[in-house]
């Protein structure tokens, strides 16, 4: 019950050290991530400092640096970091997973599809086309997620930060516990139909 809650993978300086990602304990009681890894685009030990008991509903952020995470958000304490690595500003993994080798938590995120918006793009050849687009990437916000009582697999439960620079060790600004249900794994059949056929749709709705 350990979760990824919020990663900024692209800041609007563009500046890969203040990169973060941040954990959330969904549990009711605390958590000891001492000893934990934080695998895929970045690696990462969770060191046995005080700072790795995450307390219930509590947050741990992983800072990519920590003096520059400490200069950015002097305010925030519960924090750890230094890792190996840089966070993609297209698309990537993490992983989280505790002593005995578990994967624990995991999320690949991306840039377009469910974890962004289409947008007019701008003109290209006396044309305009379309583009994904998301403040995260760039914009100066984070990626949070919305209900932490839904999996946090899917871009559908993820959105940019509405707080400039993200919440990083505090409750996300996009927080809600009652969301739409999710529409995942949509399908048609034929894949292409005649015109005189019918065509079943099914689709599996995830709902909190």
């Amino acid at each position: 019950d350990v979760i990824v809650s919020e990663i900024m993978y692209n800041p609007a300086s563009f500046n890969p050290l203040e990169e973060y990602i941040e954990l959330y304990n969904r549990e009711a009681m605390p958590v000891n991530a001492a000893g934990w890894q934080v695998r895929g685009g970045v690696d990462f030990t969770i060191p046995n400092v005080p700072q790795a008991v995450i307390p219930a509903g509590g947050y741990l952020v992983i800072a990519a640096d920590p003096a520059t995470f400490a200069a950015k958000y002097p305010a925030v304490t519960n924090y750890v970091g230094g890792w190996a690595g840089q966070l993609s500003n297209r698309s990537d993994v993490i992983d989280l997973v505790n002593t005995r080798g578990e994967t624990i938590d995991r999320v690949e995120y991306f840039d377009e599809g469910d974890w962004a918006t289409r947008a007019p793009g701008p003109l290209d050849r006396g044309h305009y086309g379309w583009i994904w687009t998301t403040p995260a990437d760039g914009g100066g916000s984070s990626l949070e997620l919305i209900n932490a009582a839904v999996s946090n697999n899917y871009g559908q439960n993820w959105k940019a930060s509405t707080t400039a620079q993200g919440t990083p060790g505090a409750a996300n600004s996009v927080a809600a516990v009652d969301i739409a249900p999710l529409v995942l794994d949509v399908t048609h059949f034929p894949i292409i139909p005649r015109s005189d056929e019918p065509v079943t749709v099914t689709a599996r709705i995830l709902d909190e």
